[in-house]
């Protein structure tokens, strides 16, 4: 038995390979693979072992093997599986040692002639590697399978994935019809059911709440054989079901002959089906107060459905008015191109208060255009309450959904934003095609504040929906952050500071003005009016507001309050009611943010970024975490916020209000523990932050 009882290999084998050697491959017992290579060199001497690379890390480790012969070994994967990771694929890539003229070589191995089925090119060799994270959830079932990876130079790979990405990989279903008539969803589609059988299609809710996990069984009307493929109609009583916003999916629930596991396979939509969907079809279902139910196909091209309230933009006019854009665009491409345009925006294009603004305003200010070779213009709606901001640079204003918005987003070279490169669009559009134009435009991320108190790789991850090319953040420990769970290089991650913070001084002097101004949850977004006055980020924070205790105390130290609801959340502004003529709702551009967050004395937030920004002031926070269990499950966090906050923190009401006396009697001062915190996070504090970034693009970008 060939031994791994012998020194580490400190560098990565993708990196120092000699070649890549053939294989064929057998699994003859659980947990153990056996590759035969070809091509080893003959005049190799010494010990011949395997080992495998996480894709991911730069350290590969040796696996145990028997030799058979001199080219067959018996490998055992056993140490494998405790690698599996919920929530992720974990993949590994194997290699074979052996040593040439005294020197160590390593070879990749890549099968020769993989099987042309894919049950059978993907090889499972450990099943039932169970997973959960907490004690109330349910356990998820993860297999190890086997075969070449093609989006990884077609290197021989182990793979430890979920069941259902199993049946993904394994297994095809296509849609061949969707339906909406009379509150009945009908679908039809042609399954591969390979060695399992089918059991039933379901309707299920999106969403990272265990307990707001919910699903319904479709009615199975007919399965027939169709050729090689199981042809099934499937209908759903859609007043049965009790909506709620925003996604939910449609799995094809499979069935393992001997285990008797199921999994969940998605239903995939060819390009005549997405097409279809996309420019012709316009069935719904009409739900409460303005949501409907329609179908879309995800990025994956999968069919979903999502619930939501209609908007403006969600009938076929936008795609006759894309469509004119696009012949204009085409017509006259040359000079487009020559106009080098540099797109500008904040969250749906309706704000100029945040890191996009402020941005765009030194680029202006500062003949930044010269110096990046880019003629800059600013995306906004002419309904926003910020549009007299920037109307000072009329002449380099976009108006947000009009003919020359639209053809300058086809013509632009870069995007510079504080939020992902859609909300240059409309970011709810049934009808749009213009995403496929704007995810190829390189794109500079500004980001709102520092990712350290919400996870959000899943969507600004590199390869991920809102990935960029340029990714700013503001601290040493933001930046390894990235790095380390977000899958950029050091490289495309640039430590500059947020462009908001040019402006920010300290304007509390002669100001007695507290800040409230909570994160929105994703289990709340775009929910109806009654599911967010039920929530208990509405019951806490109104009981707050009508406080008695908290009026005494805005009374006794002559403080006054500014509650202002997240962005996501101003569409609930008016259900928020007090009685205290020292708390203000602030309604969104009533007041810009940054000049709140200038004149208050201190921040009372839950997990927003807006608290770096009353760090970076040498201001104190307090963190209200009522829900702090349920926010971590549905969303994270990059550092521990029971032990690694920069401020006092507070799990209900009465901690919170003694906390904020203290901080009071304290004349806001910060405590020494938290001044510390400040001084290691923050390198510098020139307020030429925007200047670094437009240095940063013109060396990494242009």
């Amino acid at each position: 038995m060939n031994r791994t009882d012998h020194p580490n290999i400190d560098f990565s084998l993708f990196d120092e390979k000699s070649g890549i050697l053939n294989l064929t491959v057998t699994v003859p017992r659980e947990n153990h693979i056996s590759l035969t290579v070809a091509g080893l060199p003959s005049d190799h001497t010494g010990e011949v072992r395997i080992l495998v690379q996480n894709i991911k890390e730069s350290t590969p480790f040796y696996l145990e093997s028997e030799t058979s012969g001199t080219d067959t070994f018996l490998v055992d994967l056993t140490p494998l599986k405790k690698m599996a990771v919920l929530g992720r694929q974990t993949t590994f890539c194997f290699f074979i040692e052996c040593m040439l003229n005294n020197k160590q070589v390593f070879y990749a191995l890549s099968e020769q002639d993989p099987p042309t089925s894919m049950p059978e090119r993907y090889r499972i060799f450990a099943a039932e590697i169970w997973l959960q994270e907490t004690s109330e959830t349910s356990p998820i079932e993860y297999v190890g399978i086997a075969a070449n990876k093609k989006d990884f130079k077609n290197l021989f790979c182990a793979a430890l994935c979920s069941r259902n990405r199993y049946l993904e990989l394994t297994h095809t279903c296509l849609l061949r019809s969707c339906r909406m008539n009379g509150g009945i969803l009908k679908l039809k589609f042609d399954l591969e059911t390979g060695l399992h059988n089918y059991v039933k299609t379901v309707f299920s809710f999106r969403s990272k709440l265990s307990e707001d996990a919910v699903s319904y069984d479709f009615q199975t009307l007919s399965a027939k054989k169709h050729g090689d493929l199981l042809r099934v109609t499937v209908s759903l009583d859609l007043k049965t079901v009790e909506l709620k916003s925003i996604y939910w999916d449609v799995r094809i629930i499979l069935q393992g002959p001997v285990t008797e596991n199921t999994g969940a396979l998605p239903i995939s939509m060819d390009v005549p089906a997405r097409m279809y969907q996309k420019f012709l079809y316009n069935g719904s279902f009409s739900g409460e107060k303005g949501f409907f139910l329609y179908p879309y196909y995800t990025g994956k091209q999968t069919l979903a459905f999502a619930y939501r309230e209609k908007n403006s933009y969600d009938g076929l006019n936008v795609i006759f008015r894309e469509f004119l854009a696009l012949f204009l665009y085409r017509i006259a491409r040359p000079y487009w191109k020559k106009k080098h345009i540099c797109l500008v925006c904040e969250k749906f294009s309706s704000m100029a208060q945040d890191n996009g603004y402020y941005f765009f305003k030194h680029c202006m200010d500062n003949q930044e255009e010269q110096f990046l070779g880019k003629n800059i213009y600013y995306i906004i709606t002419k309904d926003s309450p910020d549009r007299e901001r920037v109307l000072p640079y009329k002449n380099r204003l976009l108006d947000f959904m009009s003919l020359r918005h639209l053809c300058y987003i086809l013509a632009a070279d870069l995007i510079v934003s504080s939020d992902s490169r859609y909300h240059t669009y409309p970011l709810q559009s049934r009808h749009s095609i213009f995403n496929r134009y704007i995810k190829k435009i390189p794109f500079v991320f500004l980001q709102h504040g520092v990712i350290a108190l919400k996870k959000v790789d899943n969507f600004y991850g590199k390869g991920q929906k809102g990935a960029c090319d340029l990714f700013v953040v503001s601290t040493d420990t933001e930046k390894q952050t990235i790095v380390d769970n977000f899958g950029y290089e050091p490289k495309e991650v640039i430590n500059t500071g947020l462009p908001r913070w040019d402006v920010l001084h300290d304007k509390s002097q002669d100001r007695r003005e507290i800040m409230i101004m909570p994160t929105w949850r994703n289990w709340l977004d775009s929910v109806p009016d009654k599911d967010f006055e039920a929530s208990d980020y509405f019951t806490h924070y109104m009981a707050l507001l009508n406080s008695r205790k908290l009026a005494d105390l805005l009374e006794k130290y002559d403080l006054e309050v500014n509650f202002y609801l997240h962005a996501k959340f101003q569409e609930y502004s008016d259900q928020f009611q007090t009685k205290s003529e020292r708390i203000h709702l602030v309604s969104f551009g009533e007041t810009a943010v940054n000049e709140m967050l200038m004149r208050c004395r201190m921040l009372i937030t839950d997990y927003s970024s807006v608290c770096w920004d009353i760090l970076y002031q040498d201001k104190p926070t307090i963190f209200y975490q009522f829900d702090l269990d349920k926010y971590e499950e549905a969303h994270g966090s990059y550092l521990d916020m029971r032990t690694e906050l920069f401020g006092d923190r507070a799990e209900n009401q009465e901690q919170l209000l003694a906390l904020l006396e203290e901080q009071i009697k304290n004349n806001f001062k910060m405590k020494p523990e938290h001044e510390q915190l400040r001084r290691f996070y923050f390198n510098f504090k020139d307020q030429q932050h925007s200047r670094h970034i437009c240095e940063e693009i013109k060396e990494k970008l242009l």
